[in-house]
């Protein structure tokens, strides 16, 4: 009994120390926008992608910072939302639209490993990553222009009103904070220490392998399932076997980057409910978190399918 606490208590303490500081410098900066009452000209700047949804400008500001801290981005949105500044649907589509800016940023991590061992497939491989993003964040966009009602422009503040110090933002701010960290703070620890116990009970390995066994239905060679296999463990460890099956001729170019497609797809799904999941529903809450999960990964999924079929039988890479 011992031995399984220790152990999930450090990974829970982990995940909250990655977690926790981030949602509250997410939710304080939230509160210091709105109190100086500046977040549509911090938005100004995604101005054309909320307006195309139909999205409020503060929306625009947690898309900016998605492209710092995901969690923070996510932290903002929940501030506006339990203030009613937003809307639960624009809730849903703007924390699907953040998704964006973390595919966007995973270059730093992506290509300093795919680009040395793949080369040019590699950075193939990594463009239609990008490419699946970019068609998700356009497809939950235009759903957004389609079901929201657009969000009327406020007003310019008249001259004569004198405006917020910093120091009195600050200080409400201060004040306005505790309330909504307490909230997220009593739904997030319980629900990583949750997760934490799960992943070190196994089910998400045992997930895994229930995973790897609905590879068949895609259009992969033998020797690309020890890829997508390794994919499982680390995305390090299957451009690690994509790079020896390449350099040994057992597979073309072509048929490496279809396999690490596919075992993308297979991953998310164990990747989204071990790491996603824990993050949507620390900072939305069960409910909504899990609808946000389901949401961004069946549509990410949807597209990645839709892109595999293309290239491996429109194109003949298969």
């Amino acid at each position: 009994m011992y031995e399984s606490i220790v152990p999930t208590v450090m990974l829970a303490a982990d995940l909250l120390g990655e977690m926790v500081p981030m949602m509250i410098i997410g939710v304080f900066i939230a509160e210091v926008l709105v109190a100086l009452n500046i977040a549509g000209k911090i938005a100004s700047l995604s101005r054309p992608l909320t307006s195309f949804a139909c999205l409020s400008e503060e929306c625009g500001t947690s898309f900016l910072m998605a492209f710092v801290s995901p969690p923070a981005a996510n932290a903002m949105l929940l501030d506006y939302h339990t203030k009613e500044i937003i809307s639960q649907k624009e809730l849903i589509i703007a924390a699907t639209m953040n998704s964006f800016p973390t595919v966007v940023m995973h270059w730093r991590y992506l290509l300093p490993v795919y680009v040395p061992l793949l080369g040019i497939p590699g950075l193939i491989y990594f463009g239609l990553l990008m490419l699946a993003g970019l068609v998700k964040t356009l497809v939950i966009m235009i759903v957004g222009r389609m079901t929201l009602t657009p969000a009327p422009r406020a007003p310019a503040a008249p001259a004569e009103v004198s405006a917020v110090t910093l120091r009195e933002a600050l200080g409400t701010a201060c004040t306005s904070s505790k309330k909504i960290l307490v909230r997220l703070l009593k739904i997030t620890v319980p629900t990583i220490v949750i997760v934490a116990f799960l992943i070190n009970a196994g089910v998400f390995d045992r997930l895994a392998v229930m995973m790897q066994g609905a590879g068949g239905v895609f259009p992969v060679p033998a020797e690309g399932f020890a890829i997508i296999a390794a994919q499982f463990g680390s995305f390090v460890a299957g451009a690690s076997v994509a790079s020896a099956l390449l350099a040994a001729g057992d597979m073309t170019w072509q048929q490496i980057i279809v396999t690490l497609l596919v075992g993308n797809v297979l991953t998310s799904v164990t990747r989204s409910i071990r790491w996603l999941g824990s993050s949507y529903i620390a900072i939305f809450g069960v409910r909504t978190g899990a609808e946000i999960m389901f949401v961004s990964t069946a549509l990410r999924n949807g597209i990645m399918v839709v892109l595999v079929a293309v290239l491996a039988y429109g194109f003949g890479w298969g």
